[in-house]
């Protein structure tokens, strides 16, 4: 979705900046309001104060703001995606009017979050491929998967965030409000990417110190945790990276804890093998790819499986792109 551009860039939205969204409030809010929204304003984040504000800013009845935090099951779809061969995977996608505000939140929450080099998920210019670049000729790997990131990462903790950006408790209750669903980030919300990764920020740096401790490399993508190393497996690594998790909100899937150990077993990160001086598709998905150009040549496929055949094509073609690029041998 795609908003106007004055609206995308600007953090009071349908105000081209600071003064006239404070010449609109006038007489309508506290000085010491008004003095907030200049501080917000000046850190780079939307100064959502109050649902009064907010909603001047969106040039919308309060009611509708009102509506947003109180009634949030009007403001949502609810459907299960496939995940994985088993299971699946609950969405909570938001309708138009309160997806253009977490979208609009999104923009400028992007815009102040500044990621660590290992961070490589819902970070602008970075990817998976390039997360698993990282990681070229280890000797192990070992890996963790955080259980429904999203879904376990507390409104609450989303307000202590944004508190720690500078909001004060109301307006920092509000925008978690606006962008979770049942107590949690939604799943659905374009906003709970850049919210996620903001609240990890702690175990991110935790994580980076355990990596400087062994002297190992590091990337998270997103839920998926990666350590490597191109020496012996530290021992200690385990049990120091389980117990950060000990306490916080999140978990670990236990099924998806795993140390891959060359040459016995294959290194894999994030589907590409790192056991050469290259990130490369395994030789078995290479193999289907050559079947798959076979086919849709000789014209032997059906006509519903082309375009997924033709996506598997170029994700190979994007994966030879990036490894081959310099950019994608570390984060910009």
């Amino acid at each position: 979705m795609k908003l106007p551009h004055p609206l995308l860039n600007s953090k009071f939205f349908i105000f081209a900046g600071a003064s006239e969204l404070l010449r609109a409030l006038a007489g309508e809010v506290s000085d010491k309001e008004l003095g907030l929204i200049g501080v917000l304003a000046e850190k780079g984040l939307p100064p959502i104060t109050s649902r009064s504000v907010l909603a001047t800013m969106l040039g919308v009845s309060p009611g509708l703001v009102w509506s947003f935090v109180e009634r949030p099951r009007r403001y949502y779809r609810e459907f299960s995606i496939p995940k994985g061969l088993q299971g699946e995977r609950k969405i909570q996608a938001p309708r138009i009017a309160l997806k253009i505000v977490q979208k609009w939140l999104s923009i400028h929450f992007e815009r102040a979050y500044i990621p660590p080099s290992h961070v490589y998920g819902f970070v602008q210019g970075r990817s998976h491929i390039m997360a698993a670049m990282q990681h070229t000729e280890a000797q192990w790997v070992f890996s963790v998967d955080i259980r429904d990131f999203f879904q376990t990462t507390p409104c609450r903790f989303v307000a202590k965030k944004l508190m720690e950006l500078g909001y004060e408790p109301e307006g920092a209750g509000l925008v978690a409000s606006l962008c979770c669903y049942s107590a949690f980030l939604a799943q659905g919300a374009p906003s709970s990417p850049v919210l996620s990764n903001i609240c990890f920020q702690a175990l991110d740096e935790s994580l980076f110190a355990l990596s400087e401790k062994y002297g190992v490399r590091l990337t998270r993508y997103a839920d998926d945790i990666v350590f490597s190393g191109t020496s012996s497996f530290p021992v200690e690594l385990k049990e120091e990276v389980l117990s950060l998790f000990a306490d916080g909100p999140w978990a670990l899937s236990d099924h998806k804890i795993e140390l891959s150990i060359a040459p016995i077993q294959r290194l894999k990160v994030h589907g590409l093998l790192v056991h050469g001086e290259k990130a490369r598709l395994t030789k078995g998905y290479r193999n289907r790819l050559r079947g798959f150009k076979h086919v849709l040549a000789t014209g032997q496929v059906r006509e519903e499986d082309v375009s997924r055949l033709i996506g598997h094509l170029n994700y190979a073609d994007m994966v030879e792109r990036v490894v081959g690029s310099e950019a994608g041998t570390s984060p910009p």
